[in-house]
C-alpha cells in the first residue's frame, strides 16, 4: 500500500520539521501532506521549505483561516481522495510528538487486514506520559461516555491517530460531517461503524503530551463533544 500522512497545523513551528523527518524515517515509504491553518507564527512557511527540499515526498495545503481540526481535516482528506489517487492507504496524526511516527509501520500492517485502525491510549492499560490526573480522568471519562452513547465497542473513540483504506474513508461521506473540533474523531469512526461490510481494528500506541506549543483544546470543543455524540446517536448523522 502505498502511505500519505494528512498532519494539521496551527502555530507549530516548533514542532513540524522533527515531526516531518521522523515521518520520511519510517520504513514503508510514509509522505506527508501538511495542512496549515494560515499560522501566524510563520508554520505555513516553513511547510513550503520542507516540501521545496522534499518534493514529491512532502505537500502543502495552505488554508485561509482557522476554522477548526474538522474542517482542516477534510480539506486534507479530500485533496488526496480527489487529486493524490497514487496514495491508498491515508493515515492521520498530530503535528505536536504526542503521536509517535514508530507506531506509522503497525498501522500499515494492519490495515492489510481492516478498513481502518484506529490508535488506542487505553488497549493495554493506560499508555500516556506526561498527563496530570485531571487530564486522565478527563479522557477516561470522555471515552467511556462515547462507549455508553454510540454502543462502540473500542477502547479509545476519541483519540486521533488513525489509518483508513481510501475506499473507507470514501465511504463515510466527508461532506455530510458536521463535526468541527476534536468530535470529528468520533464521528467519521461512528459513520464507518454503521457501514456495513467495513472492518475496524485498534492498535495500542503510547501517547506523550507535547513538550513545545499550547493545546489547542478549549471549553467550546467540549460542548461539541458532549452534545454531538448524543445527536450522532439519536440520528445517525
Amino acid at each position: 500500500m502505498k502511505p500519505i500522512v494528512v498532519v494539521p497545523t496551527y502555530n507549530e513551528i516548533e514542532n513540524l520539521e522533527r515531526i516531518a523527518g521522523l515521518i520520511l524515517e519510517q520504513p514503508g515509504g510514509f509522505h506527508i501532506l501538511i495542512v496549515d491553518d494560515n499560522s501566524p507564527d510563520g508554520t505555513g512557511r516553513l511547510a513550503d521549505d520542507l516540501s521545496s527540499r522534499h518534493p514529491g515526498e512532502i505537500f502543502v495545503l495552505h488554508r485561509a483561516r482557522k476554522e477548526g481540526l474538522g474542517r482542516a481535516y477534510v480539506e486534507g482528506f479530500e485533496r488526496v481522495l480527489l487529486k493524490m489517487p497514487e496514495y491508498d492507504a491515508i493515515l492521520q496524526m498530530d503535528a505536536d510528538l504526542s503521536h509517535d511516527p514508530a507506531s506509522l509501520p503497525e498501522f500499515l500492517k494492519l490495515l492489510e487486514q481492516y478498513h481502518l485502525v484506529l490508535g488506542s491510549r487505553y488497549l493495554h492499560g493506560v499508555n500516556v506520559l506526561n498527563w496530570d490526573f485531571k487530564r486522565l480522568l478527563l479522557s477516561k471519562g470522555a471515552s467511556v461516555y462515547v462507549r455508553a452513547i454510540t454502543r462502540m465497542p473500542y477502547s479509545d473513540p476519541t483519540g486521533g491517530f488513525k489509518a483508513w483504506r481510501r475506499e473507507a474513508l470514501q465511504a463515510i461521506g466527508l461532506e455530510r460531517l458536521f463535526s468541527n473540533g476534536y468530535l470529528f474523531q468520533i464521528e467519521t469512526t461512528y459513520r464507518l461503524h454503521r457501514t456495513t461490510g467495513f472492518s475496524i481494528a485498534e492498535l495500542s500506541i503510547i501517547f506523550r503530551d507535547r513538550d513545545l506549543g499550547r493545546s489547542k483544546i478549549d471549553f467550546p470543543i467540549i460542548l461539541e463533544a458532549v452534545w454531538g455524540v448524543i445527536r450522532l446517536r439519536l440520528t445517525g448523522r
